[in-house]
């Protein structure tokens, strides 16, 4: 009895590696242009999650935007994926490459962000120098205007100048208090 189970056992398991891959489509997208098209669609879709409103707002359609960057469309784009997948290996160093053209991409843009960083950096710098020559020359004694708190005024405020308060009357009216009101 052991013998049969072992023998069906075996039979199953046999019939399990028989896997059929399917044939690769007529129009099927090479391997390169695969690998960029799910970057981009990659990317699309992180945009989504980012700034929903904005891409709501202007109805830009990013799937049909991949579609039409690459010439491809839907059932194209599936035929190729369904024929990719079913090589799981092949899948896999696929994806690693889209991570590392996504992750080259990160380096571009911070990079540009850097520089633009520095740029602005030195245009403020060069700004706080020229108002510091303007100053001298002025006879200002090179005294910084950033470093001037604005909230607090220079000198205290004066006593004549200062608005009295004013109290409300029981008609409604607003009217200045004297002297003898703030005694009481």
């Amino acid at each position: 009895m052991k013998r049969i189970g072992y023998i069906a056992l075996a039979l199953v398991l046999w019939q399990c590696q028989d896997i059929k891959y399917p044939e690769a489509p007529d129009n099927l997208i090479d391997r390169a242009t695969m690998i960029e098209v799910y970057t981009d669609a990659y990317l699309a879709n992180a945009s989504k999650n980012f700034n929903r409103t904005v891409l709501l707002r202007e109805q830009v359609a990013l799937t049909e935007y991949v579609y039409k960057k690459y010439g491809i469309d839907s059932l194209q784009y599936e035929q190729s994926n369904a024929y990719y997948s079913a090589d799981l290996d092949n899948y896999k160093k696929m994806f690693e490459q889209v991570q590392l053209n996504i992750n080259e991409r990160f380096a571009v843009v911070d990079s540009i962000v850097t520089l633009e960083e520095e740029r602005k950096k030195r245009e403020r710098d060069s700004m706080r120098e020229l108002n510091k020559r303007r100053r001298d020359s002025l006879g200002l004694g090179g005294k910084d205007t950033l470093d001037v708190d604005l909230d607090k005024p220079e000198h205290p405020a004066d006593s004549i100048t200062k608005p009295q308060a004013a109290k409300r009357t029981l008609q409604g009216e607003i009217t200045p208090r004297s002297k003898d009101d703030s005694q009481r």
